[in-house]
């Protein structure tokens, strides 16, 4: 069953499964974009959650407003204490910002193509540049020197010691591969972090996920409960 409501000022969707196990993995942006996995794991049990916090590139407003968004999802739908994150795309931002602040509530990261240097996504002069500058004070000057960029916080991020997997397309145009998840790899390589990783060499930014076997990103998930 779905249920889509407002939750302060933003729609949320909760997708239960026929039979829940209160187990949930919660997709921080593009719900429904190459979601087999997501499919498959509802077949499994677990609850898929979304909380439309769009353009706000996990900013510190966003990361509050998902933070209470999480107790009242959890209680409304008698969910586990901890959820996995899904962080596509510019969602990426918002999961790892949300794990970041809150690992305490997270069980698991599965990244796919994140943003994680927004120095080269958003791309310059965009709308959507013009949105992070709003969201997290910036402009052209500041942004050379943005302190929040995750890129700049991997060695914290790893320390917290939360189970990610990664996927990214190797031919990525979107969201550049070198400067973003490549970034991630090598940086989990030199920490020896045990990061769970599968690049498509020739893929571009599109199509996300192993839609054509999920089974690494399922394992993935039902190995962390």
């Amino acid at each position: 069953m779905t249920y889509e409501f407002e939750f302060m000022g933003a729609m949320a969707t909760v997708i239960v499964p026929e039979h829940p196990s209160g187990k949930w993995i919660w997709k921080t942006e593009f719900l429904y974009a190459f979601d087999k996995a997501e499919r498959d794991l509802l077949d499994e049990g677990y609850t898929r959650v979304y909380y439309g916090v769009s353009n706000m590139y996990g900013a510190p407003a966003a990361i509050r407003k998902m933070h209470a968004f999480y107790f009242y999802v959890k209680e409304r739908f008698s969910l586990a204490d901890k959820c996995v994150l899904f962080g596509f795309s510019r969602g990426g931002l918002y999961a790892f910002h949300f794990a970041l602040a809150h690992p305490d509530l997270v069980c698991g990261v599965y990244l796919d193509a994140p943003v994680l240097d927004v120095r080269t996504w958003p791309h310059e002069n965009s709308r959507e540049q013009g949105e992070l500058f709003r969201v997290w004070s910036l402009n052209k000057e500041t942004l050379a020197t943005f302190g929040e960029n995750p890129v700049e916080l991997l060695g914290e991020y790893f320390s917290l010691g939360l189970p990610t997997l990664l996927v990214a397309g190797g031919a990525d145009e979107v969201v550049p591969y070198e400067a973003n998840s490549k970034r991630m790899i090598e940086e989990a390589q030199k920490a020896n972090f045990p990061l769970h990783f599968f690049v498509k060499p020739n893929c571009k930014h599109h199509p996300h996920s192993l839609e054509d076997d999920t089974r690494p990103i399922l394992d993935f998930v039902m190995s962390l409960s």
